[in-house]
């Protein structure tokens, strides 16, 4: 008996290898408006993450990596807003029904409604975030939001930031709440990979993305 189990459980293991997300094809975009009427898009370039075997789902964000395309600026929000030298890094995560996730095909696409944590500037909040699971060749998915979440500077005591901003800028006002969209990409691999590193394939996903 011990002779087909073996073989049984190493199939197991291989099957439920952990995901780990790809930084190279991976984005994650947040919109400010400043004085009631002008709208910006700004972006983090450096996310990390990965889901486990169990279906713990993990997402993290550098807050060091925010560019919103003026330098000045990604400086002031580093050191007043989100205070990198204490908070390097905004974290979501969420549970996910795995065995699901692996039983989809390539090319098939789910939509499913994440509730999960956000963990960021000190504070904690649950989030609901409505996504697509797209299944890709090489046993990868892509994972993006269907509509912005909209995430609220009082939640994560970021109002003193915010008014020190305005300060700075000479500005009347900054919205007090900000959407959020991403997408991101997650390939078979161990903890402690960094698929980043690989050579980048030349993935449709990259003609889709603005930046």
């Amino acid at each position: 008996m011990k002779k087909f189990l073996l073989p049984l459980l190493m199939i197991s293991q291989l099957s439920f290898a952990d995901l780990v997300l790809d930084n190279s094809v991976s984005q994650l975009n947040f919109g400010s408006i400043k004085n009631g009427s002008v709208a910006e898009l700004h972006r983090f370039t450096t996310l990390t993450g990965k889901v486990g075997k169990e279906g713990k789902a993990l997402i993290e964000v550098a807050l060091d990596s925010v560019d919103t395309r003026i330098d000045i600026r990604d400086q002031r929000m580093k050191e007043h807003l989100f205070d990198v030298g204490q908070f390097p890094k905004a974290v979501f995560s969420a549970d996910i029904d795995i065995d699901n996730i692996q039983k989809m095909v390539v090319g098939e696409v789910q939509q499913r409604r994440l509730k999960g944590k956000l963990d960021f500037h000190g504070k904690q909040a649950e989030l609901d975030v409505l996504v697509r699971v797209v299944k890709t060749t090489g046993g990868a998915f892509t994972v993006y939001t269907v509509e912005p979440t909209f995430i609220r500077a009082e939640d994560f005591d970021l109002g003193a930031g915010i008014d020190k901003l305005v300060e700075l800028a000479g500005l009347k006002a900054i919205a007090q709440a900000v959407p959020v969209t991403f997408s991101v990409v997650f390939r078979e691999g161990k903890a402690g990979d960094k698929p980043e590193d690989k050579p980048e394939e030349k993935s449709p996903l990259k003609k889709l993305l603005p930046f």
